[in-house]
């Protein structure tokens, strides 16, 4: 018997050797500081849990509209019109089992056999898969050399006949980069020429920090017909197990997905789109004082990582990540095995100081770890402590 040929095109996790070793630590009774989450190490705000318990107990427990109830998608148009400016209705929304649901749905819909994404690097570890799931084809985009954002000039070079679809991410995870009014601005300019799909996850967009703003490239450029908003609520309120996410389109791009969705998991929770409900009911205080929280890590670690000089970094104005530059690292010996990559780099720590990362590679960047700052801080401390001396010991 064989397997589809389509997952031969799909490469499995390459994290997957360093959380292996991670938890065979764990089996063995020894404690691990484990820095790769990505999602919020906050409690889901207590009117939101009680708002999914209300449901249970009031027996909203059966199917829903695939698309999701009227009312979270009222709730959903209205907030992306009063806080992005954006103009949508109700039916141009559909409600999934998460964000990254949203995203596989948006390019099953959109993309053909051999259409073209161009996707800036470093990436959220699942953009390229899911692309090559929907039959379509990743290129990516290196913004290293620049500032790790995607310029126009680079954007219209790597634009083809073949080009479909291009995939945007601000605040961005790995790098926590966001991107600028104008620097959006120039990006919408090349795209209002292009008969080009634009997918804005904008799924950290209230984890944002020094005082910027959070700007969607829809509403910047007029691009409303040309695009698909994702997001949804896990990062923001801290629900990543109730499985909220959401996408607003264009008409017939609905339409689409939710022929996709009715006939793969059908509708979200009922429980967990009822809970969210509450999400709109006055719940800035909350979200902003788990936002504090997550930029006082973040001043913490750089403050860590500036104590040595063999660490350069992307600083972070969004998200709750660090990308490391871990690549004097390289050609290093830990025992007898020598360090070539961020895989080995990872490996080392972990196995040698019980700290894990995520490497590079898996985000395009194989000279790089991401480590999550949504963890205690008396893990964050521990947990520099081991990276320091780790590069300490052979650098």
């Amino acid at each position: 018997m064989q397997i589809a040929t389509r997952i031969s095109k799909i490469e499995a996790s390459k994290t997957l050797q360093v959380k292996e070793k991670a938890l065979q630590l764990k089996a063995r009774g020894i404690q691990v500081i484990d820095l790769t989450a990505g999602e919020p190490d906050f409690q889901t705000p207590k009117s939101i849990a009680q708002a999914g318990i209300r449901a249970i107990e009031d027996g909203f427990t059966k199917y829903t509209a695939n698309n999701g109830i009227p009312e979270l998608r009222a709730h959903i148009a209205q907030k992306l019109n009063h806080e992005n400016h954006l103009e949508y209705t109700p039916e141009q929304i559909i409600v999934s089992n998460g964000a990254k649901q949203s995203i596989l749905n948006a390019l099953l819909a959109i993309l053909n056999d051999g259409d073209e994404v161009i996707l800036p690097s470093p990436y959220w570890v699942s953009y390229p898969e899911q692309i090559k799931i929907a039959g379509g084809t990743p290129v990516i985009v290196d913004t290293r050399y620049h500032q790790f954002k995607l310029p126009a000039i680079l954007l219209q070079q790597h634009i083809t006949p073949k080009t479909r679809a291009i995939i945007l991410n601000s605040p961005c995870n790995p790098t926590g980069v966001v991107y600028s009014q104008s620097e959006l601005s120039e990006l919408a300019e090349v795209l209002k020429k292009e008969e080009i799909w634009i997918i804005s996850d904008e799924i950290y967009e209230k984890i944002i920090f020094d005082g910027l703003k959070h700007f969607s490239i829809t509403g910047i450029g007029n691009l409303i017909e040309k695009s698909i908003i994702i997001n949804g609520f896990s990062k923001t309120y801290s629900m990543t197990g109730w499985r909220i996410g959401y996408a607003a389109a264009p008409l017939e791009v609905i339409k689409a997905m939710s022929k996709i969705q009715g006939h793969s998991t059908s509708n979200a929770s009922s429980i967990s789109q009822k809970a969210v409900l509450a999400s709109f009911q006055g719940l800035e205080k909350e979200v902003n004082k788990m936002r504090l929280v997550f930029e006082k890590r973040r001043n913490f670690i750089q403050k860590q990582l500036d104590s040595r000089p063999y660490f350069s970094y992307v600083y972070p104005q969004g998200a709750f990540y660090f990308f490391i530059n871990i690549s004097k690292s390289f050609g290093k010996r830990s025992g007898d095995k020598k360090i070539e990559n961020s895989v080995d780099f990872s490996t080392y720590v972990t196995e040698n100081y019980h700290m894990v990362s995520v490497p590079g590679i898996a985000f395009g960047a194989n000279d790089y770890i991401r480590i999550s700052f949504a963890a205690s801080q008396e893990e964050l401390e521990s947990g520099m402590q081991k990276l320091i001396q780790a590069m300490d010991q052979i650098v």
